[in-house]
């Protein structure tokens, strides 16, 4: 005979296959989800063994049923309690390891070797269900132990600070269903006693212990603890109603068929109750997320506002900071030149952390997990290797990547100050904000580039309007040198024809003789300076007016370059003796390129490192002149695509308030005494930029020098 009673406890059966089908699935073949098969199937052994008895006719076979399902039944606090250790990363001491283990084997062999245990079976109005035997109040005992125990440990691990809020969140929960779930355990047990004249509700509470527990290990998206809580104890108090009904419908019914018939609808009926309970407690409990969530959604609006990148990064974190309270928010943009993502702020309200630098290169583990997720995510989703790889001042809650058209980069914000985790609904709202803030930055680099593009087209204008006023003067002073050097040449001639008409006078007066040879020194001097000038002027007129042989791209040796560099810088400066000038390349080594914008590029740049040394050595003490030794270094190493230059010195460096300004046009940090105009180096970022494609960068250090780097491609 079958009855709805039966019906509910195989339909309690489906669902707990499914669930443990569900957990070893998506949690993979760990430890964990064998813990949890090996407790469902205790929970299996339980439910079909007792549902199997209610049809059975045979007292032995329901004798024998009762017998194999307390077994399933003492296998059940064995089992959640090794769980939650394992959940938990925490072994159990072994010698209490083993005193457990023995002890429920003890309760087996008791069970099926005895009457000690389930004395009998007994039919009732509902149907055959077992009794309990002299120690079965012992079992109670035990299993009090078996589930306070790990719940004890667990309240301890959560006081941790080694763990997430996740981690926490999670703990908590399961502390509440175990300890919900012990309560309602020894509540079934009772069943054994025939206290009470309604049926047992084990399947009801089978299904609550396994359906929360399988949420809490397989996701993270459930909802605040104090709605757990909240939860829990209506559902609770749905249930006390539910059978206190059910009790006094059967008291009071003649009919079994009935009696079921009017639980089932009353069950529906609280069900219903429930969720519109639960729907108003929700809205109520989370009033405040929703506030600052409308408060995220009304400033990812209104971003496309903001022109500066830096003052928009500035918004979203303080934006983020006070709005969702949490302990910090960093943003990390991506650098194409030096392939890596930078942080580019970084804020708290603990401690300012502005001066904290941190990059990830394209390879770091970190990195390749973030560009494979669209959506906002955990930070306790990633693989532990990955998590520890990260390194951050605070720890980190939500991962918000923002790859999207034209800004790439992400954001890390950190834990709730009220330690609450982020809902379904938060991740949404900043998957919303992720991709108004990349929309955002797009827009301010737009109108960067659109700045930029202006300060080129004026820079190249003036730059134009100088390049032919400077060509006037360059022919007026190639006009004067010319008469300089006729003058010099009718200097010599007339020096030389003195001599000659007078050579008796002169050999007689030796001063006279000294001074026509000085003169005559004077006068060579001037020629050949006269004839190194003019060989400036037109190399300085033909880079202006390159043709398009100049043009070329070629392969050249950089040995060239350098020396024609250095000769120039010879001709502009009075270079001291002990200024060393270390070569560290090959005669041999060549470079791709064009050769007069690379000699100019070198000539610039040296020329740079050595005024930068002359300016340290007027800011050192008497005694550490003797000692400094100005020093330039050019080296090059050649790779497979790509060759790279490197000049450094030991000059006077670069204040940090003026690193971003270096490659600005007509910015100088040289002193007025100088002839700098601010234009050389930005003049050889744009030669090896726009012209070569490739990059220049530099590091330097106030008082301690400067290493320019150039990175060229192959040919």
């Amino acid at each position: 005979m079958y009855s709805l009673y039966q019906f509910f406890i195989c339909l309690s059966v489906i669902v707990v296959i499914f669930l443990t089908i569900f957990v070893f699935f998506r949690n993979k073949a760990t430890t964990n989800s064998y813990l949890f098969c090996a407790l469902s199937s205790s929970f299996l052994l339980w439910l079909i063994s007792y549902a199997v008895i209610y049809s059975t006719e045979k007292e032995q076979i329901a004798y024998w049923l009762g017998h194999l399902g307390f077994i399933g039944i003492i296998l059940i606090p064995f089992f959640a309690a090794h769980f939650l250790f394992n959940f938990m990363n925490i072994k159990i001491k072994k010698h209490i390891n083993i005193l457990i283990s023995i002890t429920v084997l003890t309760f087996i062999i008791l069970t099926v070797c005895s009457n000690l245990i389930i004395s009998s079976t007994e039919a009732n109005q509902w149907g055959v269900y077992p009794v309990a035997g002299k120690f079965h109040f012992l079992f109670l005992a035990f299993s009090a132990v078996l589930f306070l125990y790990p719940i004890y440990n667990a309240y301890k691990y959560i006081h941790r600070d080694d763990i997430t809020s996740i981690q926490k969140q999670r703990i908590i929960y399961l502390i509440l269903v175990y300890a919900i779930y012990f309560l309602l355990f020894i509540f079934d047990n009772l069943f054994f006693y025939d206290i009470f004249s309604f049926e047992p509700v084990f399947y009801l509470t089978a299904i609550f212990f396994m359906t929360t527990t399988t949420i809490i290990i397989s996701s993270y998206k459930f909802t605040n603890i104090k709605i757990a809580s909240i939860k829990m104890l209506i559902f609770l108090f749905m249930l006390f109603l539910v059978l206190v009904l059910s009790n006094y419908i059967l008291i009071y019914s003649t009919n079994i068929h009935i009696s079921n018939f009017i639980t089932f609808m009353l069950t529906i009926g609280c069900f219903i109750i429930y969720k519109k309970i639960i729907s108003k407690t929700e809205d109520l409990l989370f009033a405040q997320n929703k506030h600052y969530q409308n408060l995220l959604i009304h400033a990812a609006s209104g971003m496309a506002k903001e022109h500066d990148i830096d003052r928009l990064m500035k918004l979203i974190s303080m934006i983020i900071l006070k709005t969702v309270k949490v302990s910090f928010v960093a943003i990390f943009l991506e650098n194409k030149n030096k392939e890596n993502f930078e942080i580019k702020i970084i804020r708290s309200f603990k401690r300012s952390n502005n001066e904290l630098l941190f990059s990830y290169e394209y390879e770091h583990p970190f990195i390749n997990f973030i560009k494979h997720k669209e959506d906002p995510f955990l930070f306790d989703e990633m693989p532990q290797f990955i998590a520890n790889s990260v390194v951050l001042p605070f720890r980190s809650a939500l991962i918000i990547p923002a790859f999207y058209d034209g800004v790439n980069g992400f954001m890390v914000v950190g834990e709730k100050n009220n330690n609450d985790i982020f809902t379904k609904e938060d991740i949404s709202v900043f998957k919303m904000l992720a991709r108004q803030t990349s929309l955002a930055m797009e827009n301010c680099l737009f109108f960067d580039e659109y700045k930029q593009a202006q300060e080129k087209i004026f820079a190249a204008e003036k730059l134009a309007s100088i390049g032919g006023l400077a060509e006037g003067v360059a022919h007026q002073i190639r006009n004067r040198l010319n008469q300089f050097a006729l003058i010099t040449g009718e200097l010599k001639f007339e020096i030389k024809d003195f001599e000659k008409n007078n050579e008796t006078y002169l050999k007689n007066n030796k001063h006279l003789q000294d001074s026509f040879k000085y003169i005559d020194e004077l006068a060579e001097s001037l020629k050949n300076n006269t004839v190194k000038t003019d060989e400036v002027i037109r190399g300085i007129l033909d880079f202006a007016k390159m043709n398009e042989k100049h043009r070329m791209f070629e392969t050249f040796l950089f040995k060239d370059v350098v020396d024609l560099a250095y000769d120039m810088l010879k001709v502009k400066h009075h270079l001291p003796d002990k200024l060393i000038i270390d070569k560290d390349f090959k005669e041999t080594d060549t470079i791709f390129g064009v050769k007069s914008q690379m000699t100019e590029v070198i000539y610039n740049l040296i020329d740079n490192a050595f005024e930068a040394t002359e300016e340290k050595q007027k800011i050192l003490e008497q005694e550490e002149q003797k000692q400094y030794v100005p020093t330039i270094n050019i080296t090059l190493t050649t790779k497979k695509d790509k060759a790279i230059i490197k000049i450094s010195d030991n000059g006077i460096g670069i204040k940090d308030k003026h690193t971003d300004k270096i490659f600005i046009p007509f910015f100088t940090t040289k002193s007025s005494t100088k002839s700098g105009t601010g234009i050389g180096m930005y003049i050889v970022k744009r030669m090896i930029e726009e012209n070569h494609k490739g990059k220049i960068w530099f590091e330097s250090k106030y008082k301690a020098g400067t290493d320019i780097i150039i990175e060229l491609p192959n040919l």
